[in-house]
């Protein structure tokens, strides 16, 4: 199989979490399959990872030039608002957009207008979840696209970890971009009605984002320091071992797609107690790793943690058996496989 050359894009690096993790994992990935790697950005806040090129991108050149000035066989943006500048030009090589669903109507309209003026030059859509492809269809209309789901390092992320963040039992946690409609809140709000049948129940909550200040409020105001703990963005290397600290992951988010935090709990072989979102209810049926709850009911996820947390075992087997396809290594495969079937096409 011949070496290929492949450049990931987006707006700013990183990205958010999610484009940031998957991003990073394919060039890892890839990379180990003896490809060469690169990430593309009009602003850097951060270098990528090691063995993997940085490239500055020129709205101005890609404008003048488009595609033709990045000297790669495939390009890989992973956000609609680059196309603009990518796609000005007609392409000489595929452009293939990873498609990790819009979370507010700027998002919705920026795709909408972006496919109205460029999907007949983007050669594949590689959608990360079916929910996802439902909604790329429901935007930009009949798409070439493939559902392939993230992938996980299951060497870094793992069941075998030690956890020296556990500070209760149950010891619960939740991991993302702390952002409205990811309605971290009811999950506080939950925690003094745990505490009845659970008094050391604990609640560690990892990221950043516009809601930070407003939930560290919320939590002194209910005097909930000893029970909720937030802690800011950290590192891979702590966040692994959260995850092996914790009992249960959850999440009460109103929209997402293929939520990677939710995949690395898994490899670390965590049950799952999440919202009844479509994507949720796609992984818990393929998965049987825990079980959703209804929107806004903080009796019924309160009654879906102690269900899930007194078979723990069994729903940690689901979970730890779903992401054996769903490694790093099968997850670059996948789009190995589908880079090679494009420029075959094209030969």
């Amino acid at each position: 199989m011949n070496s290929l050359s492949i450049i990931f894009i987006v707006a700013t690096y990183p990205a958010t979490y999610g484009h940031t993790s998957v991003i990073n994992s394919l060039c890892q990935g890839l990379t180990k399959l003896g490809h060469r790697t690169a990430i593309g950005a009009f602003t850097f806040k951060k270098d990528p990872p090691k063995d993997v090129e940085k490239v500055q991108l020129s709205r101005f050149e890609l404008l003048r030039s488009g595609v033709k000035s990045l000297d790669y066989d495939i390009i890989h943006p992973h956000q609609a608002q680059v196309l603009y500048f990518l796609l000005a030009k007609k392409p000489d090589k595929p452009v293939i957009v990873h498609y990790h669903a819009a979370s507010n109507m700027i998002q919705k309209l920026n795709l909408k207008f972006s496919m109205a003026l460029f999907k007949n030059k983007i050669s594949k859509f590689i959608s990360v979840s079916k929910k996802a492809s439902n909604h790329l269809k429901e935007w930009a209309g009949e798409c070439d696209d493939i559902v392939v789901y993230n992938g996980v390092d299951t060497k870094f992320f793992n069941p075998n970890l030690d956890g020296p963040y556990r500070k209760g039992e149950p010891q619960l946690l939740f991991v993302s971009v702390l952002r409205k409609y990811k309605k971290t809140i009811e999950l506080v709000n939950a925690i003094p009605e745990l505490s009845k049948k659970y008094p050391k129940v604990h609640l560690q909550i990892v990221g950043n984002g516009e809601e930070f200040e407003t939930l560290n409020d919320i939590i002194k105001q209910k005097g909930l320091e000893k029970r909720v703990e937030m802690t800011g963005r950290i590192d891979d290397d702590e966040l692994k071992l959260r995850y092996a600290s914790s009992d249960l992951y959850i999440s009460a988010s109103t929209n997402e797609h293929c939520p990677v935090p939710t995949f690395e709990a898994m490899a670390c072989g965590k049950p799952l107690v999440l919202s009844e979102l479509e994507s949720h209810n796609e992984i818990i049926a393929a998965s049987k790793a825990g079980l959703t709850f209804s929107f806004s009911d903080v009796k019924d996820l309160c009654q879906k943690v102690e269900q899930v947390y007194e078979n723990r075992i069994e729903y940690s087997n689901g979970a730890k058996n779903f992401i054996i396809n769903h490694s790093l290594e099968e997850f670059c495969k996948r789009v190995e496989e589908i880079y090679n079937k494009i420029l075959n096409q094209q030969v």
